[in-house]
């Protein structure tokens, strides 16, 4: 049904450059969760290159860019209340102003010009969950339904109830229905896993990075190389601010994908998480060089070039954050490494040491962190908050204090 399902996508993506189609007879599985990131791949490249080449720049002294997480920022204000206006990724004054009412609603310093990453952070956290469920439990709206958020997070309470009831739709299409890929049925819950359970009932990183935002929020902002007392904490910090700047690189990359639906990524990536979950469950027994070897070699049986990988597994990435699917997000983490980007590890880093998708093993964490920051020494490109120089030098300092 998986090889059906994206021989019918492939063909609504006609497009795009054609698929490879050598593979072992034994990696059909695995092509089924990856072959449509190849061609989605193609036209993010595509598109990609489209928008660097038209795209210019506005001055503004907002800290935000004003690009999807511009965008994203309005998006989120509008729905809370906050009224930063049209939606266009550009902060102008409008947005600004939304911006000082939020801060200064959640008792933050109040300056539109200055709005800090865990205030960002915070807000697009309560609107992931308001979005996936949690407006339809509680029935509020605007601005109490962020303080519905915050008071959860404050007092501990399970925000993973709110979504078990409205979990997103998923389409289904059954063999009656191939000739037509816009056919779908609303696909119960069990179709995918609940938003914030963590992908195979452990504990949810959603949950966990909602409670650090709301301590860094307390702590009046990020930990930084002068200020550092807990070094545990501030991994944790950095831990979400990654999966949060990995989440925002990730939906910027679905802007560009043409012909699927977000619900129909969102079924391919919960695929390709179910493919990679072996790989992920073997992350806690085997060391760093093991884990890569196998990556790599289910990478070759797939047939797909690294390209193709590696586009799939930064969308992916953020879908399987974004709906706490573990094995989505770790394992698309870990195929990033293995496809030549080491700073993806840092992920996988602290996936090990939290325990959030694999078991807790802080001496193979170690491993990864240690193989990240000495790639990133050696000139390999940041991925996570590239524009933060001393971001290396607080990881690192970190991970030795914490041993």
């Amino acid at each position: 049904m998986i090889i059906r399902l994206l021989t019918m996508l492939v063909a609504a993506l006609s497009f795009a450059a054609a698929v490879p189609q050598t593979a072992r007879a034994d990696a059909g599985d695995f092509i089924g969760g990856a072959v449509v990131g190849g061609v989605v791949g193609y036209a993010i490249g595509k598109d990609q290159q489209k928008k660097k080449s038209r795209s210019t720049t506005r001055t503004y002294r907002s800290t935000i860019p004003s690009t999807s997480q511009g965008a994203q920022t309005q998006t989120a204000l509008n729905y809370f209340g906050y009224n930063a206006g049209r939606v266009d990724g550009q902060v102008g004054h409008g947005t600004r102003s939304a911006i000082e009412r939020y801060q200064a609603s959640m008792g933050y310093p109040v300056n539109g010009y200055d709005f800090q990453p865990y205030q960002y952070d915070f807000l697009m956290q309560a609107y992931y969950w308001a979005t996936s469920g949690g407006q339809a439990t509680t029935q509020l709206s605007g601005q109490p339904l962020l303080m519905a958020y915050r008071q959860q997070v404050q007092t501990g309470s399970a925000l993973a109830a709110a979504p078990q009831a409205a979990a997103p739709a998923v389409p289904v299409i059954t063999p009656q229905e191939a000739d037509d890929v816009t056919e779908t049925t609303e696909a119960s819950t069990a179709s995918l896993p609940s938003l914030f359970s963590g992908g195979a009932g452990g504990p949810s990183l959603a949950n966990r990075c909602s409670g650090v935002m709301l301590q860094t929020s307390t702590n009046g902002g990020y930990t930084t190389l002068s200020n550092m007392s807990d070094p545990d904490f501030a991994l944790s910090e950095q831990f979400c601010l990654a999966r949060s700047y990995a989440m925002a690189q990730g939906e910027e990359l679905m802007q560009d994908i043409q012909g699927l639906t977000p619900d129909q990524v969102a079924a391919q990536c919960a695929s390709y998480g179910d493919m990679l979950a072996p790989q992920v469950g073997a992350l806690s027994i085997n060391s760093k060089s093991e884990a890569e070897t196998q990556v790599r070699k289910l990478a070759l049986d797939s047939g797909l070039s690294p390209a193709d990988l590696a586009a799939t597994s930064k969308v992916c990435l953020a879908m399987g954050y974004r709906q706490d699917n573990m094995d989505t997000a770790v394992g698309s983490a870990l195929m990033l490494v293995a496809m030549g980007e080491p700073a993806y590890g840092e992920l996988v880093g602290h996936h090990l040491r939290e325990g959030f998708g694999v078991q807790a093993r802080r001496d193979l964490a170690m491993q990864w962190y240690d193989a990240s920051l000495s790639a990133l020494d050696a000139g390999s490109q940041a991925v996570f908050l590239p524009s933060q120089t001393d971001r290396p030098q607080l990881l690192r300092a970190a991970m030795v204090q914490s041993q």
